[in-house]
């Protein structure tokens, strides 16, 4: 038999001392147990120590999921899940998944984890759900403004499989800012891909704690991780910017958008000939600042992501900032910015230094 471990690509191979287990989560010889095949149970299990998650990665593990009973019979499911909480997060049982909220009227100690998001693997059907075999992307606001059940950025709601049959199945779940795509098996078209912003679940340095929750409710099943490999993408990372996101706490994002969405722009002075700029890819020329001499102003230190044409185009539209991400124009005594080709139903912003030059 081998022993169950988890491969950092950046830290090598991490054994039972590098995780926290919490609530239910047990490791067995061969396998990191979440919840046993009983009523009522949840589990989380994390890496210690935050991961660096920001500029992407992808994570590569194999799931079990046996002995069903109960209703369904079997259920509610495992997640992976990131979040910033800490290593001891956990959520509510049954439809919870172990990181949501869950129906308050059943288990009155209602708690989730703030400011998560998972990708969950949902093998029970309840009311809001599309069937009881089926992956979504699901995002925790912060403490008060979680909801049962949670938002979800995407759904795949027809799999090649099922689930809870017993088998144990493969998953790859890739991140590449701001897309997440969620592929099965051998599979090389992505069952789930979805418009993604991670920046309420990070850290100031872009990293996060990685892991797995599970919940059972009446219904009930072993959820089950054989193995799991995080590869963080490190191949973009810039060492030279001066500023980072400094307004995403202070804006309003819009409803109904995967990626923050400003509802305007945000200038900010910051010294001669020098401002610091939020800008919403939704509206056209958002942004200006004063330029009477009409001196030529660049946009620097560009951060974010920006998803255009996203009904057309969905996630193939999205990206980061490129070289002609911004444009810029002057008259009449200022100078105004705008996200390249802002329409009404893009999602996501730009933050910059603009400077003149």
């Amino acid at each position: 038999m081998w022993r169950f471990s988890v491969t950092l690509a950046l830290a090598g191979v991490c054994g039972a001392a590098d995780l926290q287990l919490v609530g239910s989560a047990r490791l067995l010889e061969d396998r990191l147990r979440l919840t046993r095949s009983f009523p009522h149970e949840v589990g989380a299990a994390w890496v210690r120590e935050r991961q660096f998650v920001r500029e992407g990665f992808e994570a590569r593990f194999q799931f079990q999921m046996t002995s069903p009973g109960g209703l369904g019979p079997g259920a509610d499911g495992f997640a992976f899940v990131l979040q910033n909480s800490g290593p001891e997060a956990i959520g509510n049982r049954g439809s919870a998944g172990g990181f949501g909220l869950g129906e308050q009227n059943r288990y009155p100690d209602n708690h989730g984890i703030p400011r998560s998001l998972a990708v969950f693997f949902d093998t029970f059907q309840n009311q809001d759900d599309p069937s009881d075999n089926y992956i979504a992307i699901c995002a925790n606001g912060a403490v008060g403004r979680m909801r049962w059940p949670p938002p979800r950025l995407g759904m795949a709601k027809r799999l090649r499989f099922r689930l809870k049959d017993g088998r144990a199945h493969a998953a790859r779940v890739s991140y590449k800012p701001p897309v997440m795509r969620v592929y099965l098996d051998d599979a090389e078209t992505p069952a789930l891909t979805a418009r993604v912003d991670l920046s309420a679940v990070l850290d100031s340095s872009g990293r996060a704690f990685a892991g797995f929750t599970a919940s059972t409710g009446n219904g009930y099943e072993n959820h089950d991780i054989l193995n799991w490999t995080l590869i963080p993408d490190t191949s973009s990372v810039i060492t030279s910017v001066d500023s980072s996101i400094q307004f995403l706490e202070k804006v309003t994002c819009m409803e109904g958008r995967n990626l923050c969405t400003p509802k305007e722009a945000v200038v900010e002075a910051k010294g001669d000939g020098a401002w610091h700029i939020l800008l919403p890819a939704h509206i056209p020329w958002a942004a200006s600042v004063p330029n009477s001499a009409g001196r030529p102003i660049r946009a620097e230190n560009i951060q974010g992501n920006v998803c255009r044409n996203v009904k057309t185009r969905g996630a193939e539209g999205c990206g980061g900032p490129g070289a002609a991400a911004i444009a810029i124009r002057s008259g009449r005594g200022r100078t105004w910015f705008s996200v390249a080709g802002a329409a009404p139903d893009n999602e996501g912003f730009f933050e910059f230094d603009a400077v003149t030059k």
